[in-house]
């Protein structure tokens, strides 16, 4: 059984190790010059561990292995400390970060399990998304271009009759959506950018933008196939992620409100 590669799961654990000593009462597994490796250490070091590689079936084997490697890593530590490695600055900032990461997951996890988000908030997000949701759905295509002229060129050549489709083949920029002859596919608002969303909308089925739309990647000419009604899923089908929105948002405040009080100070 091979050991796991010293890394963050490595790292966690001896976090998770240095900040439950003193309140780990739990059966001491062994010692290192002194220092105690316990029942506790030895599961949250496992759990760790079982993130980079599946557990095995014979337990007392997997029980063996990972008690020698945690005895070889402290060895190890301890070596590293005797020969003041953990003073050199590339040690020193990510033993640094990662103290940091283990604190801050434990503020968020007693935030969160302080205050569960009910199912009550969940379903009234849920209703706010649905509520700011557009309730179309579109299918368009579209010819990406660096220049404007280059835009304007192309509209004036689709109005006077050429294929939307074989200008976005040869012309378009976009080359993934250019091989399909500029199509898009059905899409709705939130995967795409506002500018050109907002062009989308004011546009009929069949109808093709008379300017040019510029956003951030270029200059669009946009044409709409099709549209329909969109379909807005029920909430059990999307329960799990409206509730990491909230939750999302819930963690947002907090670190909003914690720098609002902290003396935080930039310098240029």
């Amino acid at each position: 059984m091979k050991t796991a590669p010293i890394g963050i799961a490595l790292m966690l654990a001896l976090a998770l190790v240095g900040c439950s000593k003193k309140i780990d009462d739990s059966k001491v597994l062994a010692t290192v010059d002194g220092t105690s490796i316990t029942e506790k250490e030895y599961d949250e070091y496992l759990a760790a561990r079982q993130l980079q590689q599946p557990p095995v079936t014979d337990k007392a084997k997997e029980r063996q292995v990972v008690l020698d490697e945690m005895i070889n890593r402290q060895v190890l530590a301890r070596q590293a400390e005797n020969d003041k490695l953990d003073q050199q600055p590339d040690v020193y900032y990510q033993l640094k970060r990662q103290r940091e990461n283990v604190l801050a997951r434990s503020v968020l996890r007693k935030y969160l399990n302080d205050a569960p988000i009910t199912d009550e908030e969940v379903e009234k997000r849920y209703q706010q998304e649905v509520e700011k949701t557009h309730k179309t759905e579109y299918r368009a295509r579209h010819i990406l271009l660096k220049t404007e002229d280059e835009a304007r060129a192309i509209i004036r050549q689709l109005q006077k009759g050429a294929s939307f489709a074989a200008l976005a083949k040869a012309k378009s920029t976009d080359v993934r959506s250019g091989r399909e002859g500029g199509d898009l596919g059905w899409f709705n608002q939130g995967q795409m950018i506002p500018e050109f969303f907002d062009a989308v909308m004011k546009l009929k089925k069949g109808e093709m933008t008379t300017e040019p739309v510029k956003t951030e990647f270029g200059w669009h000419v946009i044409k709409v196939e099709d549209t329909r009604p969109l379909r807005t899923p029920p909430l059990d089908e999307v329960k799990s992620g409206v509730r990491q929105l909230v939750q999302q948002e819930r963690i947002d405040k907090l670190v909003k409100e914690l720098r609002d009080k902290a003396q935080v100070k930039i310098n240029e």
